[in-house]
C-alpha cells in the first residue's frame, strides 16, 4: 500500500500518487474473488499507512508523509462510497486515469491541525503529537451525537527520535 505498483506512474509527470484497492467479495464456496479494483489518488508525497471500512461501501484512508528538517504530515480520509467507484482494472496505466475515474475523497482530520495539550516531541515536527501513524481502528458502536471515535497508533521504530503515541478522536463520518 505504500508504493505504487509498477506502471501506474503518470508518463508526463512521473508521479507516483495513484494506488489500487482491490475489492474482493465472498463466493458460496467460502473463498473470496477480486470483484474490482477502485483507484485512490494521494495527496503528493504521501503514503498509505492503513485502510479500514466503515459503513456498508466506505473506506478511512490513512495517509502519512515524513519530510527531513520538517517532520510529519499525517492525515485521514474518507472515501464514502467505494461500491460506486468506477472498475480501473483494465486501466494499464492508473497514473495517467482521469480523475472520474478515482475514488472521491474528503478530508476527515488533519492531525497537525488538532491541539497539542502539552505532548512533547523527541523530534522536529510541526506539532509535537505528530509521529509515524501506522495504524488506525473506528471503534464499532461509538457513535454519539453524530461522531464515531477514530484510533490512530503510532510506530517509535525501536529509536529515542519518536515516540508511541494512541490518538483518540471524535469524527463525523460523511
Amino acid at each position: 500500500m505504500e508504493g505504487v505498483l509498477g506502471g501506474d506512474v503518470d508518463s508526463a509527470t512521473g508521479n507516483a500518487d495513484d494506488r489500487r484497492i482491490l475489492v474482493y467479495r465472498r463466493n458460496h464456496h467460502g473463498g473470496y474473488d477480486l470483484a474490482k479494483e477502485v483507484g485512490y489518488r494521494l495527496d503528493p508525497g504521501n503514503r498509505i499507512s492503513e485502510v479500514a471500512s466503515y459503513g456498508s461501501h466506505g473506506l478511512l484512508v490513512l495517509e502519512a508523509a515524513y519530510t527531513a528538517g520538517y517532520g510529519n504530515t499525517i492525515r485521514v480520509y474518507a472515501a464514502k462510497d467505494t461500491l460506486h467507484s468506477p472498475d480501473v482494472t483494465a486501466i494499464s496505466d492508473l497514473g495517467n486515469a482521469p480523475a472520474k475515474d478515482l475514488a472521491k475523497k474528503t478530508l476527515l482530520v488533519d492531525v497537525g491541525q488538532c491541539p497539542s495539550l502539552g505532548a512533547t516531541s523527541p523530534e522536529q515536527q510541526p506539532n509535537p503529537i505528530l509521529d509515524n501513524y501506522e495504524g488506525m481502528s473506528l471503534v464499532p458502536g461509538s457513535s454519539r451525537s453524530g461522531t464515531n471515535e477514530l484510533l490512530l497508533i503510532s510506530d517509535d521504530n525501536f529509536s529515542a527520535a519518536q515516540n508511541t503515541r494512541v490518538l483518540r478522536l471524535d469524527v463525523k463520518l460523511p
